[in-house]
Formats: C-alpha cells, sequence, structure tokens
C-alpha cells in the first residue's frame, strides 16, 4: 500500500489540512486514493473525529470498508465499517465509515451539525449521481453555517467538465499520478450481429487461447462490462455451456448480488481456476478485482431517463462516453500491461460523448425536493449544488409532493411531509405507508398499513424473481431476507406490529390496488380494448398478453417503464383495482368535470358531466343545457383540431393578417403574431368571446373574422396600423384608392392612370420604409402596367402605354408630360370643360 502514487502527496496532504477545510484531489484509477489514503487518515493528528468516506456504489462501499479493515488487521465493524441500505457493520468503535445511497444525507439531515465527524470524502466525485450531487450540498452548507471545522475532501478520477472548483472556489487543489500499465485497445465491432453473441465469441476465444495476445500480456482474469443482469446471465450460460467449469470460474458481479456472491468475483479464485468476471458499471471504478489483465468492453449502459411529459422513467440501453470507456480499459492495466477490446469502431469511439451526462439533469427529482423542503430550502437554487437541474423536472418534482400533502404552496413540510421524511423511502411510498395506517384505523382492518409496509419492501426490493406484473404473487418473498427486515422496519417506524406472513396470506388483489393508489394516483389505469391501458395522467400502457394482468378493467402501475421506440409504456408491477373504491376509501381522489363536444354526425352541441380519476372518465351524465362557456370551448377545440378551415378568413381578414405582421416587421413595436399556429394557440383570447352563442358551422363560417381580428388590436395599435399601413390612398381627385398587401411584403395601389397624373414619384407608408407598388389602370378598369417607380415609369414606358391607348380611348386624356399635369377621373371634355 506505502508504494501507491497517492502516497507521494500525503505529506502535501498533511499540510493543506492544516490551513484548507476543503480539499479537491484528482488522482487516476490506480492511484490508490479510495484504500491508501483512508487508511493513512486513520492515523493522522490533522483528522480529529470520526472519518465519514461517501461510495456512489454499495458493492464498492462494502469492498472498500472491507480491505481497510483487513489492512488495518481489525474486524469489520470495528474501527473500519460501513453503511448501505440495508446492511450496516458499525460500532461505536468505528473510526472510518464507508457509506453510500443517501446515507450520509440521512446522517446530516438528523444531526446538522454532525456531532463527532472530522472529514468528510467524496470518493468517485465525477461519477455525478444524485445523491452525491445533494450529499455534497449539505456538507458545504454545514460547514458554511455550523461547523466551520468540518474537513470536507471531494476526490475524482477526472476533474475534466467537472465545475468542482465553482463550489468550492477556497479548496486547495492536489493531483496524484495515476499507477496503471499500458493497455493495448482493440476493436471488434459486431456489425449486425448481437452484440451479446460477439462478446460470448470474443471471452471464449481469450478463455481458450485462440484469440492471440499482445506481447508481455499474461492470460489473467477477464473482465467483461455489459448493461445489465439479463445480459450477464444470458453470456455466463452461454459460456457454462462451452467451457469446463474446473478450469474457469465465470463470476456475475451486479448491484442485487449478496455479498457473498460479490466476494467471489472481486477476489481470487479459492480453487485456482481462472475467472470470467461479467460485470455492469459497478466494476468501472473504487473495486479491486483480483488478477485482471484483460477487459472486453461492450461499451453500453442501462440507463435511465425521466420523461417529464408522462411523468415516469424510460431505461433504455446508452453507449458509454469516452470518459467511462477509458475508465473501463484502465482496469486492465492496474497491475500489468493490458488488453481492452471494444466490441465497437474507432469512428463510433470518436464521435462518442466526453464525460457522462450528471444523473440530476436526467432523473426525477421527487425525493431531491424532499430532501431540499426537510433541510429548509423552498428551490433547487437555494442549494450548493454542481448542476442546475431542468427546471421542468424540478416542477414537476414539488407539484407531486404538494398532490401527496407533504408539502404546502410555499414548500414547507406539511406534518404528513415531516413523517414521510423519517421513514427514509420514496416520497409516494411515505405517503401510502401514513394514509394506509390511517385508512385501516377507520375500516377497522389491521392488516392494512402491515401490507402497505410489505408492499413498499417489495417496491423498492432488489433482485426480484419473475413472477408477473401482479404484486400480490411476490407478498411470500418478501417474508425473508432484505425485504422482510425492510418491512419490518417500517412497521416499527409506524409503531405497529404484525405477522407478515400472516398479512401476506389475509392479502386480497384488490387491498394491493387500494393501497398502490394512495402512492400512485397518477397511474391509474383503465383498460381501452386491445390497445392496452391508459393511465391517468393519460399514458398508455401495455402489458404482456400471457399476463393475468391483461384481462383486467382497471389497474394500478406501481412499477413501469417507457421502452424506446415504443409510445406506451410497459406494466412491471402493479395491482388489480376495483372501481367500487372509488365510491369508498378512494372518493377522495374523483372529480367532477363539464365538457362539451361537437357531434360531426348529428350537426350539433352535446354536453356531460364527467365523474373522473385524472384524466380518466368513470362516468358520464347528458346536460341538457349546454352553457356558453362550454360552448366556446367545444369550438375552440375543434378548431385546434380540424384547423382554421371552418371560418371565413375573407379578404379583409387576411389584408389584416398581412398589416399586422408588415407592422411588426416594419415598425417594430409589440404586435401580435397573426400567422395560423399564432391564432390557433391563442384562440382564446381573440376568438372565445364570441363562439359562446354560436350553435352550427353555418354560424360559425359568418362570424367577421377582420372585424374581430381588428377588435382584438387595443386602440394606439389600430390608429398606428391605419396610419402606417392604412387599407386606402387619398388620391388627389378625392377617389380613395384600395391598397392590397401581399404576402411577399409589398403593398399594391391599384388605381386609374389618369387620377396618377401629377405624382412625381410613387407615394411611400410605414413612415417612409415601404413604397407603394403602383397598378395603373385604363380609363375601363383594365391593367396598363405595373410599376414600383413612377418617375421612371413617366419617362420611359409610358410613352409606349400613351400611343395605344390614346386610339383607343381618345376621349381620355393622354398628355406628353404627366407628371406635371393635373389629375382626373373624368372624360378629356368635361375635365377641360372644368377648367
Amino acid at each position: 500500500m506505502n508504494s501507491l502514487p497517492v502516497c507521494d502527496l500525503f505529506d502535501d496532504l498533511k499540510s493543506a489540512l492544516n490551513t484548507h477545510n476543503q480539499l479537491i484531489l484528482e488522482a487516476p484509477t490506480g492511484a490508490g486514493k479510495s484504500t491508501a489514503l483512508p487508511l493513512a487518515l486513520l492515523d493522522w493528528p490533522e483528522i480529529s473525529g470520526r472519518i465519514v468516506m461517501l461510495e456512489p456504489r454499495r458493492v464498492a462501499a462494502r469492498s472498500v470498508a472491507r480491505f481497510i479493515a483487513s489492512q488495518r488487521g481489525s474486524a469489520l465493524g470495528g474501527e473500519v465499517g460501513y453503511r448501505v441500505r440495508g446492511d450496516s457493520k458499525v460500532s461505536k468503535d468505528t473510526r472510518l465509515e464507508v457509506v453510500t445511497e443517501g446515507i450520509l444525507t440521512r446522517m446530516i439531515q438528523d444531526d446538522p451539525e454532525l456531532s463527532g465527524v472530522g472529514l468528510i470524502i467524496f470518493d468517485e466525485i465525477h461519477e455525478r449521481h444524485l445523491t452525491t450531487d445533494l450529499g455534497l450540498a449539505l456538507a458545504l452548507e454545514v460547514q458554511a453555517g455550523l461547523r466551520d471545522d468540518l474537513k470536507i475532501m471531494a476526490m475524482s478520477a477526472t476533474l475534466s467538465g467537472l465545475p468542482l472548483h465553482e463550489l468550492m472556489p477556497q479548496a486547495a487543489m492536489l493531483r496524484s499520478e495515476g499507477r496503471s500499465y499500458p493497455v493495448t485497445v482493440e476493436y471488434a465491432a459486431a456489425g449486425g450481429a448481437d452484440y451479446l453473441e460477439q462478446m460470448g465469441r470474443v471471452l471464449l476465444e481469450l478463455a481458450s487461447g485462440k484469440r492471440e495476445l499482445p506481447p508481455d500480456i499474461a492470460p489473467g482474469t477477464v473482465l467483461a462490462f455489459l448493461p445489465g443482469k439479463a445480459e450477464i446471465e444470458r453470456v455466463a450460460g452461454f459460456l457454462r455451456e462451452r467451457l469446463s467449469e474446473q478450469a474457469f470460474a465465470i463470476c456475475p458481479l451486479y448491484g442485487e448480488l449478496d455479498a457473498k456472491a460479490q466476494d467471489l468475483a472481486l477476489g481470487k479464485d479459492a480453487q485456482g481456476r481462472r475467472k470470467l468476471v461479467l460485470a455492469t458499471n459497478v466494476a468501472e471504478s473504487s473495486l479491486t478485482i483480483d488478477g485482471v489483465t484483460q477487459v472486453v468492453d461492450s461499451g453500453l449502459v442501462r440507463q435511465a431517463s425521466f420523461n417529464p411529459r408522462s411523468g415516469v422513467t424510460r431505461l433504455g440501453l446508452k453507449r458509454i462516453s469516452q470518459a467511462s470507456a477509458i475508465q473501463r480499459a484502465g482496469r486492465a492495466g492496474r497491475l500489468a500491461p493490458g488488453l481492452c477490446i471494444r466490441l465497437w469502431s474507432q469512428d463510433e469511439f470518436e464521435r462518442q460523448m466526453k464525460a457522462d451526462e450528471p444523473e440530476i439533469l436526467r432523473s426525477e427529482l421527487v425525493t431531491l425536493a424532499l430532501e431540499a423542503a426537510a433541510w429548509g430550502a423552498r428551490s433547487f437554487a437555494e442549494l450548493k449544488l454542481l448542476s442546475c437541474p431542468p427546471r421542468v423536472n424540478e416542477k414537476l418534482a414539488w407539484a407531486l409532493l404538494k398532490d401527496l400533502e407533504l408539502v404546502d404552496e410555499q414548500h414547507k413540510l406539511t406534518a404528513l411531509g415531516r413523517t414521510a421524511h423519517t421513514l427514509g423511502c420514496h416520497p409516494r411510498l411515505a405517503h401510502m405507508l401514513q394514509k394506509a395506517k390511517l385508512l385501516g384505523v377507520s375500516l377497522n382492518d389491521a392488516n392494512l398499513a402491515p401490507l402497505a409496509c410489505v408492499l413498499a419492501a417489495i417496491l423498492e426490493g432488489r433482485g426480484l424473481p419473475r413472477r408477473g406484473a401482479d404484486i400480490s404473487q411476490y407478498l411470500l418473498w418478501a417474508q425473508s431476507g432484505e425485504a422482510a427486515s425492510q418491512a419490518r422496519q417500517w412497521l416499527g417506524k409506524l409503531n405497529l406490529s404484525a405477522d407478515l406472513a400472516a398479512v401476506a396470506r389475509a392479502a386480497h388483489p384488490h387491498d394491493c390496488g387500494l393501497l398502490l393508489a394512495l402512492a400512485y394516483p397518477d397511474r391509474i389505469a383503465m383498460a381501452r380494448g386491445k390497445e392496452g391501458f391508459v393511465l391517468a395522467n393519460g399514458s398508455g400502457l401495455t402489458v404482456d398478453e400471457s399476463d393475468a394482468m391483461a384481462l383486467e378493467s382497471m389497474l394500478v402501475a406501481a412499477d413501469f417503464g417507457e421502452i424506446e421506440g415504443r409510445s406506451a409504456g410497459r406494466l412491471w408491477l402493479g395491482a388489480p383495482l376495483d372501481v367500487r373504491l372509488f365510491d369508498g376509501p378512494l372518493a377522495f381522489l374523483k372529480t367532477e368535470r363539464d365538457v362539451s363536444g361537437f357531434d360531426e354526425g348529428r350537426g350539433r352541441f352535446v354536453a356531460e358531466r364527467q365523474t373522473q380519476v385524472g384524466q380518466l372518465v368513470l362516468s358520464r351524465q347528458t346536460l341538457a343545457q349546454v352553457p356558453a362557456e362550454l360552448r366556446a370551448s367545444a369550438w375552440i377545440a375543434r378548431l385546434r383540431q380540424k384547423g382554421l378551415g371552418s371560418l371565413n378568413i375573407d379578404e379583409a381578414a387576411e389584408q389584416l393578417r398581412l398589416r399586422v405582421t408588415l407592422a411588426a416587421t416594419l415598425l417594430g413595436g409589440d404586435w401580435p403574431a397573426m400567422d395560423d399556429e399564432s391564432l390557433l394557440e391563442n384562440l382564446e383570447s381573440w376568438l372565445g368571446p364570441y363562439l359562446g352563442e354560436i350553435k352550427s358551422l353555418e354560424q360559425l363560417a359568418k362570424l367577421d373574422l377582420g372585424r374581430i381580428l381588428r377588435d382584438s388590436l387595443d386602440w394606439q395599435a389600430r390608429t398606428k396600423l391605419d396610419e402606417a399601413l392604412p387599407t386606402h390612398y387619398p388620391m388627389a381627385t378625392g377617389t380613395r384608392a384600395p391598397i392590397r398587401y401581399e404576402a411577399d411584403g409589398r403593398a399594391m395601389l391599384r388605381v386609374r392612370l389618369q387620377e396618377a397624373y401629377g405624382m412625381a414619384d410613387t407615394p411611400l407608408l410605414a413612415d417612409g420604409k415601404l413604397k407603394l407598388t403602383m397598378e395603373l389602370l385604363s380609363p375601363a378598369q383594365r391593367p396598363l402596367a405595373l410599376t414600383g417607380d413612377l418617375a421612371s415609369f413617366w419617362q420611359g414606358p409610358y410613352q409606349d402605354v400613351k400611343k395605344e391607348m390614346r386610339g383607343r380611348y381618345p376621349r381620355h386624356l393622354w398628355p406628353d408630360d404627366p407628371a406635371n399635369t393635373l389629375p382626373t377621373k373624368f372624360t378629356k371634355k368635361k375635365t377641360l370643360g372644368q377648367a
């Protein structure tokens, strides 16, 4: 341990700890920052108090704590321990505690002064887990307001793209060289083949020796990176059918595995077999896996992304970033020269994202909002977060907490919210647990709250067996292991006791539906024939046809995900729901709404009073009279669906739209947009007041759109429009010549040629910014010429027009000098007689 590169920084670190309370350490993979440094810190006088080290992953937390404890020669849970969700090895003697999964946040919320803690270490902070970002934000606030002696150290394999210096500008910066051997990188793209089959073939070639290794690379442990448990199991099955169990140990490694199975993957094989470790991205950093000299990387990760439109999380395969690929490859060079085989092309690598997207930018933020409210923050902007989350995701998070009655309008915790926070589960489940306790009392059902605890344990559990989508099929599974332990913890927090096995036996599927509806009211679903189900939030849902849940008329979707390429989500876990519950304990979810629509077949309006749960309609009652506001809203809905074609957009209306559009371009100022899209978007404001008494399509078509659009402008705008871009131009003869505006921005003045005599040049509009295009007419109102330059027209083309027209219209004036002739709208005789 003393030979690791980070040891060269120990003197600098001691000096920095004496002068700074914030430190940032950049140390590449293999430097020893996760093991050698915390091991040494236990003996440094510069640290007074306990050391808490945050590891983003459970597997890494256990492994690091176990390794450091062994180096100290002490039992795990003594001087060195760990705490992860559902598992803890700590005691009153623990001085170094490795924690994860929000444990640090809970420690700070329970004891804001962090009594007895001298140093908090944030390891692998570059991975940008949401819980890490929140823990750092709270720790910095504790340091700034309550504990100026508290020391904070942020450690990262790379600082590239990580704005730590902005959040901790006074921190001491230290860098350690990594210790790694050269890694040869080869590309073996699967092409059009299944990448899992390609993974299996490459691993088989490495294991059998058919794939020649570069010089100096020993055939040690092979580490394969795969997206998830299902892919690991498939590749493991492929290898077990083809490799000798006596010669090879095939070891899965993912977060759901128990500690014993994880140890098999991390340590030496007891039988001395060569190991093939099939891992998710839990193996990217912090973990030490024995003897790895070769890495085979699928280049993929299964990543969850929150969709604010549907309010659910989509699970999909994503290409990893370049930084992650480099991190994975580095695992092959920790002990000796290594080989990394990437199952994609080098061109694809060059096009990958440079670094991973922070989890806070793509996650549901409900739990973060509850933690913020518990801390006293009214918005995420009040927290010292490394990245600001999307505003829409934050807005949805606060809205859901309010719907669950956990915060008020000002985002302050309610009494229900304070209790929910102490339960330490997702806010939806916390709401269900508390409501179930109250409902159990009112319904005299002692099993209801204990059943809610079991359901919550299933929904937050790991490693569920595959027993279909009905959550009641997992009740017996939850009677043991981590799920049962978690259910009993929640029972204790609710001051209840129960025999979980008896609760499971007595549970009815509709009890499960009732309880899940308390947690997921927006995910109550109603069957819609062969198209699956529609949720109360408007999203679509499908159920596997072979699953009995597909036959239900109503259900609650507790766990479902959107799948890329599909418009509807797929149900993973839920429960059938009895519609009669909406006349009983779920009555508070019902709302009544009057709606109206146009019946195309009958050509008239219909209106009804709907009883709804979200967007689901439970019942309908026809209304004899259609209120004006409903009729207006129905017309608006129809126009948005059908477009503006049902309206009589005559020449007057079209001309007004063109004038307003031209005014916005030439005059500036605040003019309303009058294109089709904008008019449809703002129908309520400009057309809505005229629709309440319209009862037929014929009446709709008779609306004077020109007047209505003009009236939608205020008096100043109308006055300015008429002055700058008038509908008519006053000729010297007294004629008000019409101006026609065109879509290309031209303004056409249509007038008889004789009435234009005496005009030296073309008239200007819009404060001189628009020159009229003059359409000059014969005495019979036939077009003679089109010009935008009247002065040039008089000097040139007019002479040809005069020669031709003088013989056709001899009774009218055709002077040689029209620019200096008085205009007229009469014949030559009458004009000269007047003169």
